[in-house]
């Protein structure tokens, strides 16, 4: 059986692969059928997304994505099913299928596809994420795998041109299942209203929010790592990409004690995660007159934590201090209180050391700040759940490290509802995973990211990362901080914005994503940047609207290297994708796949080598654009869907790479390649027997002819 979405429809005439290779595809693909079919099953939204994906009607050569009249989710999953129909492999599929039999590539793109396969169970005791192991399955599939995979998050009103999503912990909660491969029967329902009609019923509400995931995360350790141990490897792979014999040897025990803790079982971390997180969905409703409530004196043992007039505090056995705010600009030690409610007033609250277990914040209104200490800052779950919920406010969040939606054996969740927000952190922050999760949701506002490394929606190892911007006219940047691993000048290291990453060769990396639903954005990236893996890790960076600036440096823009899978998806809109080194713009390197899609508008890509479709060193690369007058610039000839050097793993496999670019609709075009416009140009040199490792093959630059034009071959 093929490992591609076409095989299981036409098994008969596909060419069937051959040895351990064939078991080892056959068995992931039954692993990946049978769990997403459960999934599936439960999940409605992923089973109305699955449906449009298989089912969508046969689109015309000139595809047009029309976005404004319609909800983004659907022009989402729209763009997704084109692309994955596009790059179909199969015999009779619509576009590419038919032209690997014309132009004798069917066989080289298997060699590679079982190169991949090969792959499959080569993970740190073959773990890995659920969507990982489909991609590396099906690789020429990834738009549908991340249409899939992120449904949970994009759900909308039908009769509507707006999104109707689940609450934020839902969302989390769903997406942590979709990842796993868990059915959402242990998630906790809807939880209601919590009237907070006065100060006790503000210290109730936030009891109610903290015991039960103190309850979830209490027997999840079998045996629990200790908290240093913990983020000893955030600073490692800040300092080591790829883990030094030394390094890997002496952290291998915690990475087994890791390995076994991470998982959807009955005492599972991930399965504790989600159960927290769909806890914690429940509607907050203050009906009380703050003003008209007399601040009260507080206990002696937590009165020098708290400045400025408060309500109300208790200490809840098995949940901490609760402190209730007032009105007025109160300071808060949140090393010292489990959690706040605070009805008002410009706050501050503030980390200085490790919080260990559970927290929640929720603050009613105020321009606040939140500041992180070295070790650890808002919204940084480390054996437990750490919630933030900011009502309204332009609001500022800070943290040198494991600060902002963050989580390591635990979960970081931070929601802010409303304000032009700042956010500023250094590594694992904004939105990052460590065997944990971290969501940030920001509703409405224009807002600046900006980071240092390992942030803006990163799964580290086993992790799960997201970063939600739901609107605004926003900037990420993650640049300037750290030197390049290269050695390059002027050129620093990100691994951020929508990225997972492994701790090669200890553990496979996790899922990151960065989504952001509309405004005119910039995405200013460092090395290894935006929608991107690296060592079993799945990265996806997702734009449904606006006239948008990608740049980025090595590795950018739809990437991978070392068995992972990298995904860049823009709905619509006049972008622009520059990239001022290498490998960027649906580029893959060693047994890996990558895509970079635009679903409409005029766009303009400029990048180096290995760029626009290209793999190299056995790994499979797209980029789509489905729409638009087009501009595609390169400076090597290794780009614009042709491959490059192939010698990592040749002698074993005898194969090559893949590589494709795909241009459709009616638009004119310039490549600064050779190419044949409105037509299909087979790149790299003349197949022949003696032809060395590092030749560029194999690939396909097609430039889709107008409905009405047949399309041109050379």
């Amino acid at each position: 059986m093929c490992c591609f979405s076409g095989a299981a429809r036409h098994p008969h005439k596909v060419a069937v692969f051959r040895g351990n290779y064939a078991l080892d595809v056959m068995n992931c693909r039954a692993h990946f059928v049978w769990l997403f079919a459960v999934m599936n099953a439960l999940t409605l939204c992923g089973v109305a997304l699955l449906s449009a994906c298989k089912s969508a009607p046969t689109v015309p050569r000139a595809t047009t994505i029309d976005t404004g009249s319609e909800p983004t989710d659907r022009a989402f999953t729209r763009t997704c099913a084109t692309a994955t129909q596009l790059l179909d492999p199969a015999p009779n599929a619509q576009l590419l299928g038919p032209l690997l039999d014309t132009h004798h590539l069917r066989t080289p793109l298997e060699l590679v596809a079982n190169d991949l396969a090969h792959f499959c169970h080569r993970a740190p005791q073959n773990l890995m994420t659920l969507p990982m192991r489909a991609a590396i399955v099906r690789p020429l599939a990834l738009a549908e795998i991340a249409a899939t995979t992120v449904a949970p998050l994009i759900t909308a009103d039908s009769e509507t041109t707006l999104i109707a999503r689940a609450s934020p912990a839902r969302q989390g909660a769903q997406f942590v299942c979709n990842v796993f491969g868990a059915p959402l029967e242990p998630l906790a329902p809807y939880q209601g209203t919590l009237p907070i009609k006065d100060p006790q019923g503000a210290i109730f509400a936030l009891d109610f929010l903290l015991n039960q995931p103190r309850l979830h995360f209490e027997p999840a350790f079998v045996d629990r790592p200790t908290a240093s141990e913990s983020l000893e490897l955030l600073t490692v792979l800040v300092n080591e990409l790829s883990l030094s014999t030394a390094t890997a040897q002496r952290l291998a025990g915690f990475a087994e004690r890791a390995r076994r803790e991470i998982d959807m079982s009955e005492r599972g971390v991930m399965r504790a995660v989600a159960r927290s997180l769909s806890h914690i969905d429940a509607e907050i409703s203050s009906t009380c007159d703050w003003a008209s409530v007399a601040p009260e004196p507080l206990a002696l043992e937590i009165a020098s934590a708290v400045t400025g007039a408060a309500l109300a505090a208790e200490n809840v056995p098995g949940v901490g201090w609760i402190v209730v705010g007032s009105l007025a600009d109160n300071t808060y030690d949140m090393q010292r209180i489990a959690a706040v409610f605070d009805p008002g007033g410009d706050d501050t609250y503030t980390w200085s050391a490790l919080y260990i277990g559970n927290q929640a914040i929720l603050d009613r209104g105020g321009n606040d700040r939140y500041i992180g200490g070295e070790q650890q800052g808002p919204a940084a779950g480390l054996f437990g759940l750490s919630l933030i919920d900011d009502a309204s406010g332009d609001d500022q969040y800070w943290g040198p490290s494991f600060a902002c939606a963050a989580g390591v054996f635990g979960v970081g969740i931070l929601i802010d509802r409303a304000g032009n927000d700042r956010y500023a952190t250094g590594a694992w922050s904004l939105g990052a995973g460590i065997f944990g999760a971290g969501f940030l949701f920001d509703q409405s506002g224009n807002d600046s990211y900006q980071s240092a490394a390992f942030s803006q929606g990163v799964g580290g190892p086993l992790g799960i990362g997201v970063l939600a911007d739901h609107a605004g006219n926003d900037l990420y940047r993650a640049d300037g901080v750290i030197p390049s691993v290269y050695g390059d000048a002027a050129v620093s290291f990100a691994m951020s914005q929508g990225v997972g990453v492994g701790a090669r060769p200890l553990c496979a990396g996790g899922v990151g994503l960065l989504i952001d639903d509309a405004g005119n954005d910039r995405y200013e990236g460092g090395e290894f940047s935006q929608g991107g893996g690296y060592y079993y890790g799945l990265g996806m960076l997702i734009d449904h609207l606006g006239s948008d600036l990608y740049r980025g440096d090595h590795y950018a823009q739809g990437f991978t290297a070392h068995q992972a899978a990298g995904v860049l998806i823009d709905v619509a809109g006049d972008d622009c994708y520059w990239s001022t080194t290498s490998a960027s713009q649906g580029a893959a390197w060693d047994t890996s796949t990558s895509l970079c899609l635009d679903g409409s508008g005029n766009d303009t890509y400029r990048g180096g080598a290995l760029a626009q479709g290209s793999a190299a060193e056995q790994a499979i690369a797209a980029l789509v654009d489905l729409d638009g007058s087009d501009h595609y610039v390169a400076s090597h000839s290794s780009a614009q869907g042709e491959s490059s050097d192939n010698a990592y793993h040749f002698a074993r496999s005898g194969a090559r790479s893949f590589s494709v670019l795909v241009d459709a609709g009616d638009g004119v075009d310039f490549f600064s390649a050779p190419r044949t416009l409105h037509g299909v140009t087979v790149t790299g040199p003349a197949v022949r027997a003696d032809l060395p490792a590092a030749a560029p093959l194999f690939g396909l630059a097609i430039d889709v002819a107008p409905a009405k034009s047949p399309p041109h071959s050379r």
